[in-house]
This record gives C-alpha cells, sequence and structure tokens, in this order.
C-alpha cells in the first residue's frame, strides 16, 4: 500500500496539532490550579462537583443568615441589659423616695432623677437593630413600635417575633416582641399584667404631686416597687432566652464550618490540580510537542516536499 505524500503531510500536521493541543491544556491546568478546566475534562467529576458546589452556596447562605441574626440577637441583649440596669436604678430611687425623713422637695428632685431613667427606658423599647430596624415591634419594624398617646406610651407594634432561617432544619426567634417585655409579668401565671410605662408614671405622679396622705404615698410607691420587681424579672428571662440562642448560634457555626471545609476538600479532590503530577506532564507535552514540530519541519525539508 502506497502512502502519498499529501497523507503523511496530514499526518503529521495532525499528530503535531494533537501534541499542542495536549500541552496547551496541560498549561491551562497549571495556570488556574485546577485539573477539571472544562467538563469535558472529567464530565464525572465535573458534575459532581456542581452539586457539592450548590451545597456550599446554600450553607454560605445559612452563614451569612447567622451573621445577620447574631447582630439582632446581641442588640437585643445589649438592649436589655440596659433596661435592666434602668430598673435597678428606678428601684432605687423609689426606695431612697420612700424615706420619710424627706421633703417634697427632696421628692421632686427624685422625681427628677426618675423621669431621666423612664426617657431612656422608653428610648431602649424603640431601640434598632442597627440597620434601621425596631428591635420590639414584631414584623413592624420600620416604625417605632412604642409612642406618647395623650400623654401615655402606647404599644403599636404587632405580637408578632420575627424569625430567621439560620440552618436547613432551625428557623430562630431573632428578636423579642416589645409587648411581652415592657408590658407583661413574668413568673406567676396568676398575677396581673405588669406595664413598666405605667408603673414608672405611677411613681412620677406621686412625686412630683405629692398626696397630703403619707400613707397614700407610701402605698404607691410600695406597689411601684413590686411592679418593677415583677418587670425585673422579666427582662431577665427574656435575656436568658436571648443568650440561650446567641450560644446556640456558636454551636451551628462551629457544625457549619465543619460541613464547609467537607465540602472544600471533596471539590479539591474532584477539580484540583495535583501540580507534582502537571508539571511532570507538562515537561513531557512540551518534549512531544518540540519533537512533533522537529519532524514537521524536517518533513518540510524533504526533496519530496519541495514539489508540492
Amino acid at each position: 500500500m502506497r502512502i502519498s505524500s499529501v497523507t503523511m503531510f496530514e499526518q503529521s500536521v495532525s499528530s503535531m496539532n494533537r501534541q499542542q493541543g495536549d500541552f496547551l491544556k496541560v498549561s491551562q491546568q497549571i495556570a488556574s490550579g485546577r485539573r477539571v478546566v472544562n467538563p469535558s475534562d472529567d464530565p464525572q467529576a465535573a458534575s459532581r462537583a456542581v452539586g457539592v458546589d450548590q451545597a456550599r452556596a446554600v450553607t454560605q447562605q445559612f452563614t451569612d443568615a447567622r451573621v445577620s441574626a447574631r447582630n439582632s440577637l446581641s442588640q437585643t441583649e445589649s438592649v436589655l441589659n440596659s433596661v435592666n440596669d434602668a430598673i435597678a436604678s428606678a428601684k432605687t430611687l423609689v426606695i431612697q423616695a420612700s424615706n420619710d425623713t424627706l421633703s417634697d422637695a427632696d421628692r421632686q428632685s427624685v422625681a427628677s432623677e426618675l423621669r431621666g431613667v423612664y426617657e431612656t427606658v422608653i428610648g431602649q423599647a424603640n431601640a434598632t437593630d442597627g440597620n434601621g430596624r425596631f428591635l420590639f415591634g414584631g414584623y413592624q419594624d420600620s416604625t417605632e413600635p412604642f409612642v406618647r398617646q395623650d400623654g401615655k406610651i402606647e404599644y403599636v407594634g404587632d405580637t408578632n417575633i420575627r424569625e430567621q432561617r439560620i440552618d436547613a432544619s432551625r428557623l430562630m426567634k431573632v428578636t423579642e416582641n416589645g409587648q411581652s417585655i415592657f408590658l407583661s409579668a413574668a413568673g406567676d401565671v396568676d398575677a396581673a399584667n405588669t406595664d413598666l410605662f405605667k408603673t414608672f408614671e405611677k411613681a412620677l405622679d406621686v412625686l412630683e404631686n405629692p398626696p397630703t396622705d403619707k400613707g397614700v404615698l407610701h402605698g404607691t410607691l410600695k406597689e411601684a416597687m413590686s411592679e418593677f420587681d415583677n418587670s425585673l424579672d422579666n427582662v431577665l428571662t427574656t435575656r436568658a432566652s436571648v443568650g440561650a440562642r446567641l450560644n446556640e448560634l456558636d454551636v451551628v457555626d462551629s457544625v457549619s464550618g465543619n460541613r464547609m471545609l467537607n465540602y472544600e476538600q471533596t471539590l479539591s479532590d474532584l477539580v484540583d490540580l495535583d501540580y507534582a503530577e502537571a508539571i511532570g506532564e507538562y515537561s513531557l507535552r512540551q518534549v512531544g510537542l518540540q519533537a512533533s514540530q522537529k519532524a514537521f519541519a524536517d518533513m518540510k525539508g524533504m526533496s519530496l516536499f519541495q514539489f508540492l
């Protein structure tokens, strides 16, 4: 069987192109650091890598959600700490005002301090999460949940608690409802609800406008102290719940972090490049390409091709 010069030429070109393609493929792998640059390089590995990458993206979304949840809960915890301190200060002032040695003028001075504490609590009740959303208004988080109406503080938020999915199987409450914190009493289910703002107003009224009957004064202040105790218990209970959720976020973060490491390792095993092996192959491909190019050049120089 005779082989024409054209056939030899085409075979030589084809071999050189193939060698060049293999060399470029290895070059791309080294440049990208990936063994699978195109799906055709390893269809099965590429397909599995897509699935792992999608799972990793979902896990990252939950990680971002936990950052947001942690921010809201941390802000809530901080506010509750401030409210706790404010109620403790209010109790101290009421105890001071109950002292029989104080004059009406002295009680007016105490009232001035107590009103400052009251205004602080109102401000804390309308605190935001740092992104402009009010913490204690439920899902009505774009407007202040506590407003003054006819000189009184009223709650205008809803009764819901904002939730966020922090993992595939966990929906977490990331705020608290203002009504349950400031307008309800913790502990005994038979106890009447305690409105913290009305307690402040009650104490301020008898201090700023002292009744002539000292028994009324002391009775009102004693009642206010009891209500402050109820409110304080409620705040402490809520704060403990918020702290527990922050601790849970730490646990979920740890589990998620391990999951992300597993995804990264799996992806690396599927598509990443073994540099030592790739460099060795690069050298072999380079030698093969150079040999192919030399063979082609020698063939072109043969007398047989000078007449093509």
